[in-house]
């Protein structure tokens, strides 16, 4: 089985929980809420997208809290 996946964790709570609240194609921006802590930020000059990932590879995203200020590479 294929999984498509596109994530974006919230810097501050590191939810996973984070949806597009809003898109705004005027100004080409679109606005971002964290279901968890509430926050809602937007977000300019950026696109979403999506990858295929094995199932091992979804899970241990799964697994996986963000750590402030220590991006991985």
């Amino acid at each position: 089985m294929s999984n498509y996946v596109s994530v974006i964790f919230c810097r501050n709570c590191s939810s996973r929980y984070v949806e597009i609240e809003e898109w705004n194609t005027h100004e080409k921006k679109v606005v971002l809420h964290c279901r968890t802590c509430g926050v809602t930020e937007p977000l300019s000059n950026f696109t979403l997208g999506r990858s295929k990932i094995t199932d091992k590879e979804l899970q241990e995203a799964r697994d996986t809290r963000a750590i402030p200020f220590k991006p991985e590479r």
